[in-house]
């Protein structure tokens, strides 16, 4: 039997090191079968910390049935609503609360799981029994479904935890063992507490024959991890030193391509800096989004390597010109980090207003340029401001795409639209200037062929003419047969 099994906490108070992420899974147990309660909750953390575990030890404390989907199951769309949706809305004979818990749900893809996250959602909605979700990364899970979940953060497990639980298990199972070499299994788990389990069991097996086991008696090897985003950013932006060595083997090591991390370091990137500093990183960070262009275009995956020094390289260059503003810097140093997808807060009553406006701009560029309306919300909308400052520009956008005065003073940020009326107004001059051009051109352009229609009847005719006469003569010059005779 598997030592990791055999040692499943069995009570909410045997799941160590998250002590805060417990009591928060308590009270959302205690609160989950009212009428207007969260049904479902979300157990996000790194691989290890206990969140499987706190699952199944919630359902031992409460008298819970438990149905479980993990990663090794089909979870397609029909896999879902077949075996989750009905235990998720009924009860059993007993009346026993059913816990559905749904393992690594991020980890949703591929043609097995398709739709499965739409599912997912959908049930957790109508469900009357309580759902857990675990996952790695809550930001590979839809907003939708984590508006309806109660997101529960679980963190990685200390050092000095892991090797006082293999202390006591080494003890339950009578394995003699120094200290030493616990720290070691602990220290290269790396807060990963099954792992470290399963270190410890598989040498109290390979080393059965040893009196004792030391430190240099365990062979395991230093376990690869992979690095997290924040951990990453965290690293580029100073929180842990910034040498380049370290930046870039934190960005190899990273779970997400550079194509991923790129979008994450340019977010923070520009609330990162002054405008002298971001410019000059930001060179370095259009010269790695070529070669990322390279990679798309060549699928030559080398290129990462050096788009990710250009990154790493870009952000290390940018802060050397901080180190004469200090303070500002100081001031302007991040305690958390954005994602690339997270929509920027407006001031209170601005994102009503101002968000249906953008739409209907993207809608307008989107019709007039022929590109995907995402596109011009994202990467063209942002840039109008800027041409807005000159009115002669302005005039001719708000001309080419029809805008009305509300978008326009969005656009100017004017809120007396006093400019903006007057540049609508630019802009109807400039629509009747492009009429009468047109309509001018077209005259002229029905006159030339009018002209050239008078040139071609003369040619006509006097070809015409030629032609007569050629065969006037030449039936003049025709013989006979009386000509032969």
């Amino acid at each position: 039997m598997e030592w990791t099994e055999k040692y499943r906490p069995k009570k909410l108070r045997e799941v160590v090191g998250n002590e805060k992420a417990i009591e928060e899974l308590r009270e959302w147990a205690e609160e989950v079968l009212e009428v207007k309660s969260k049904k479902a909750a979300i157990l996000h953390g790194p691989a290890g910390c206990g969140k499987t575990s706190a699952a199944y030890a919630l359902a031992a404390e409460k008298g819970w049935e438990v149905i479980e989907l993990n990663a090794s199951d089909q979870r397609s769309a029909g896999v879902i609503k077949s075996i989750v949706g009905p235990a998720s809305t009924s009860t059993t004979f007993s009346q026993t609360t059913r816990l559905i818990i749904l393992d690594e749900a991020d980890n949703l893809h591929g043609t097995e799981d398709r739709g499965g996250t739409k599912a997912i959602t959908e049930i957790v909605k109508r469900s009357t029994q309580p759902i857990i979700l675990t996952a790695n990364d809550k930001y590979k899970m839809g907003q939708g479904l984590q508006r309806y979940c109660k997101v529960i953060k679980f963190e990685q497990i200390k050092a000095g935890t892991v090797f006082r639980v293999l202390r006591r298990i080494s003890d339950d199972a009578e394995i003699k063992i120094d200290d030493s070499a616990l720290i070691s299994l602990a220290k290269n788990a790396h807060g990963d507490l099954r792992s470290a389990i399963n270190d410890l069991q598989a040498i109290s097996v390979s080393e059965s024959k040893l009196e004792r086991i030391r430190e240099e008696d365990i062979a395991t090897g230093w376990r690869d991890v992979e690095e997290n985003i924040f951990g990453v950013l965290k690293i580029l932006f100073g929180a842990e030193g910034y040498e380049l060595q370290s930046a870039l083997s934190a960005l190899y090591s990273l779970d997400k391509t550079p194509e991923e991390s790129i979008q994450w370091v340019y977010k923070n990137f520009s609330y990162e800096y002054d405008d002298e500093s971001f410019l000059h990183g930001l060179r370095y960070l259009g010269r790695a989004d070529m070669f990322l262009g390279r990679v798309r275009k060549r699928e030559n995956f080398k290129f990462w390597r050096y788009a990710s020094s250009l990154m790493a390289g870009g952000v290390l260059s940018a802060k050397e010109m901080q180190e004469g503003k200090r303070e500002g810097w100081e001031r302007r140093k991040q305690r958390y980090f954005r994602s690339p997808w997270q929509r920027v807060r407006l001031q209170e009553g601005e994102d009503r207003k101002s968000g249906p406006i953008q739409e209907e701009l993207a809608k307008k560029i989107a019709a007039y340029s022929k590109v995907p309306r995402s596109y011009a919300l994202f990467f063209v909308v942002p840039f109008l401001p800027v041409f807005f400052k000159d009115e002669k520009k302005a005039a001719e956008i708000t001309s080419s795409l029809h805008l009305d005065v509300p978008q326009i003073a969005f656009l100017l940020g004017d809120t007396g639209k006093e400019k903006a009326k007057r540049i609508y107004q630019d802009a109807f001059a400039v629509s009747s200037k492009r009429v009468k051009e047109r309509v001018t051109e077209v005259e002229s352009t029905i006159k030339v062929e009018v002209r050239e229609e008078k040139q071609v009847k003369p040619m006509e005719t006097e070809i015409e003419e030629k032609g007569e006469e050629g065969e006037e003569e030449e039936t003049k010059n025709q013989k006979t047969l009386t000509d032969f005779f």
